[in-house]
């Protein structure tokens, strides 16, 4: 059935209108076939109906056979002039195989488990397998999504030959700036987080700005991204718009004064300055503010007022062309100018949202894709994650397990 309706799918996008759309969304829903963030998220990313459909489409036939054959039927329901013009049988020749009929008749559903169709059990049991956390990637999920994804996403290598390497940068000790108390709850729970996606995780503590530039070149030298498929490079600290604080950077009403710029970071690991890591995705995560402080309970990482913004050269003419910059994505913990909050006990609300919605969803959706729950999770708080500078030329799926 995923197949069947990847066939209508152009058909369904051209042919359809609001209405359908969401009374499909409300059908989905209403089966927990999608959850409440997967129909905010489609309803607010796309706001023209053809491209909602797209995306509507796209989701249910990733989650199998069952979910698309449910779509379908409902299409037929929902709109019969679009089912005959698109060959779709009427809505009561359209009926789930007698598996899934017998596998799940609703009145056998408990209140615990989603009324998911047997044939999506089967694909993702609701009993996963965990490590440090994590829910792992079954085979057969693995196998679904480099299938149906194909050319859409980036290669893993296997366990056995990869040397995954990861950076983490934590300053919470400073010269003149407040200690950011809490902060080794994040490195823990980061820590934890990538040496079970498979990371071995280069941690550094406290360093000076110059400190940071010299880790960050070595790291970017390191022989074993050779053969390794990705990396994290995480940074925790005080901060501004566009800068990094060591501990060393010194407090100032104009300007962050002697900082790391976030530019400095996309330089170190460009595709000219590290061709090891060329054609592979790199995932920054910064967690400082951007900002001004509000004093409220929780903590500010703020400092000063932002610096401007350098733009980098392009390469010489006379050089064999390459694009300079790809394959990022950077995930900051705040929007620019505001301030991103942490617990002193606790450790940040980024680094944790980020570190459950890994856990929980790395198995089954890309890198994006979790990154766009964390920022739904914020929704009404007093910080939005924001996704910045994003060169992922496919989708980056972690695969745990994998």
């Amino acid at each position: 059935m995923a197949d069947q309706l990847h066939k209508i799918r152009k058909g369904l996008v051209e042919g359809c209108n609001k209405a359908l759309i969401k009374s499909l969304l409300d059908d989905l829903l209403e089966q927990k076939i999608l959850n409440d963030g997967e129909v905010e998220l489609i309803n607010e990313e796309y706001p023209v109906p053809n491209d909602k459909m797209r995306a509507l489409v796209d989701t249910v036939r990733k989650k199998g056979n069952a979910s698309s054959n449910f779509l379908i039927q409902q299409v037929a329901k929902r709109d019969s002039m679009l089912s005959a013009k698109l060959g779709i049988p009427a809505a009561a020749e359209l009926q789930l195989s007698k598996q899934e009929t017998k596998a799940e008749p609703p009145s056998q559903k408990t209140p615990s488990e989603p009324p998911l169709p047997k044939q999506e059990q089967n694909v993702e049991p609701p009993k996963q397998t965990t490590i440090n956390g994590i829910t792992l990637c079954s085979k057969k999920e693995y196998e679904r999504i480099s299938t149906e994804e194909r050319d859409h996403i980036y290669s893993i290598k296997p366990r056995e030959e990869r040397t995954r390497l990861a950076l983490m940068i934590c300053n919470d000790k400073f010269h003149d700036l407040k200690e950011r108390k809490g902060a080794e709850c994040d490195v823990d729970g980061m820590e934890k987080l990538l040496d079970g996606l498979g990371y071995k995780v280069v941690k550094k503590n406290n360093l000076t700005v110059q400190e940071m530039r010299d880790t960050m070149k070595d790291f970017a030298a390191e022989e074993q991204h050779m053969t390794s498929d990705s990396t994290f490079l995480v940074f925790m600290s005080h901060g501004q718009r566009d800068v990094i604080c060591g501990t060393d950077s010194q407090h100032s009403k104009v300007e962050a004064t002697n900082a790391l710029h976030v530019d400095e970071i996309f330089s170190a690991f460009n595709n000219k300055n590290c061709r090891v890591l060329r054609d592979k995705p790199k995932i920054i995560l910064i967690q400082a503010c951007r900002g001004g402080d509000s004093g409220q309970e929780l903590v500010s990482d703020s400092t000063c007022a932002p610096p401007s913004y350098v733009e980098e050269n392009l390469e010489d003419d006379a050089m064999r062309m390459i694009q300079k910059e790809t394959d990022f994505v950077c995930f900051c913990s705040t929007t620019p100018d505001t301030v991103s909050w942490r617990d002193p006990k606790k450790g940040s609300l980024f680094i944790q949202r980020l570190i459950e919605h890994i856990k929980k969803d790395a198995h089954r959706y890309s890198i994006e894709d979790i990154f766009r729950n964390v920022q739904l999770s914020f929704q009404g708080k007093e910080q939005m994650p924001t996704q910045e500078r994003k060169t992922l030329l496919k989708k980056f799926y972690l695969f745990p397990g994998n």
